[in-house]
């Protein structure tokens, strides 16, 4: 069901997003103002940084975007060719700055939340390959699958950047497909895939190594300083449950152990100060790690390539049934009939206290 307007209201978008939307207006002879008429917004242009428009008014965007976009190829594509990667503002700025795709894939996946709350994404490693998953916040409605392509795609954007283009490289959509297939894969150059499990970008681990072309350290940290302002000044709710997650997936996927010691000293606090901060905001260490394993435990079931043995190892639980038993308790379903059917989205909350 569509997310409320009351609720797409509270959203917080950079305003610069509607030059996408500006330059498609301007290649096809249209009338840019009836962009800003159709969403709303009524402010003095050039845009300044400080600008932000709300969901509803992101909602309106892309529904005009899709009302005017040239037939015969998906929406997406004209969207994308019309998107720089600076539209991220300092988001962009970082990712053409990093030393390699993984450098850039990793600022980008910290700070995308500052300017993309519709969605979350996180990274997950199976195998050899690198899968960046995007899930839904908020329904969109009759946009919302145009929106979840424009989210998925947006890492490609970097590739013009690249010292040389990736290979194997996939992507997945849980929608059907809004134009031809044969048109997403001509224009992203790599392998589509509809009716899928999830929705997300995957790519060879090894191709995080490929550099980028014009790497510069210096803007790197400036932008990178500027960007964990902004999160820090929004982490206003749960600031050290959203920090321990963060460290405890970094860990999953070194296979590295977390002892509270050791998250505490990662966190320049005691192991005491931690626990109470966590007991504060209503989580515990345990009960994180063991978010963070079902978290990942999802994505390896929907791979469909370990078995369930060899996923609750991989994912740090003692044996197969106390992973079965914690999957069902957070998402209603053991992991047999997950991997049969389609996971639902309800995110993995209520878990027991019993520790992988």
């Amino acid at each position: 069901m569509a997310t409320p307007d009351r609720i797409l209201r509270t959203l917080v978008f950079p305003i610069q997003y509607l030059e996408i939307g500006e330059s498609l207006a301007r290649e096809l002879g249209q009338d840019i103002d009836a962009l800003y008429q159709a969403c709303g917004i009524d402010l003095p242009r050039p845009f300044m940084p400080w600008h932000t428009m709300d969901g509803v008014q992101m909602k309106r965007s892309l529904e005009h975007f899709l009302s005017v976009s040239p037939a015969g190829v998906p929406p997406v594509v004209p969207f994308m060719e019309h998107f720089p990667l600076t539209a991220h503002g300092p988001i962009g700025m970082l990712a053409i700055t990093s030393a390699n795709l993984g450098e850039a894939l990793q600022g980008a996946l910290r700070y995308a939340s500052l300017v993309m709350p519709a969605f979350r994404m996180h990274r997950e490693d199976v195998g050899n390959e690198v899968h960046i998953v995007v899930e839904a916040n908020h329904d969109f409605g009759s946009v919302h699958a145009f929106f979840t392509e424009t989210v998925v795609l947006a890492p490609t954007k970097v590739m013009p950047f690249l010292k040389h283009a990736i290979q194997g490289a996939s992507v997945q959509f849980q929608h059907a497909p809004l134009g031809a297939p044969s048109d997403y894969e001509q224009a992203f150059a790599g392998q589509f895939m509809f009716g899928c499990a999830q929705n997300k970008l995957v790519i060879p681990r090894q191709a995080l190594s490929i550099p980028l072309i014009a790497p510069s350290k210096a803007s790197h940290m400036m932008m990178k300083a500027t960007l964990e302002q902004q999160r820090l000044a929004r982490l206003d709710t749960k600031p050290v449950t959203q920090e321990v997650k963060a460290h405890l997936r970094v860990a999953l996927r070194k296979k590295k152990p977390t002892t509270a010691e050791a998250m505490a000293q990662a966190l320049a606090m005691s192991p005491r100060t931690l626990s109470r901060r966590l007991r504060e905001e209503g989580s515990t260490l345990p009960q994180l790690k063991q978010d963070i394993c079902l978290e990942h435990a999802r994505v390896l079931l929907l791979e469909n390539q370990l078995s369930i043995q060899q996923i609750a190892e991989a994912t740090g639980f003692a044996d197969a049934t106390s992973f079965a038993r914690a999957f069902k308790r957070a998402t209603g379903q053991t992991p047999s009939e997950a991997r049969q059917g389609q996971l639902d989205n309800r995110p993995t909350q209520d878990l027991t206290q019993e520790t992988p």
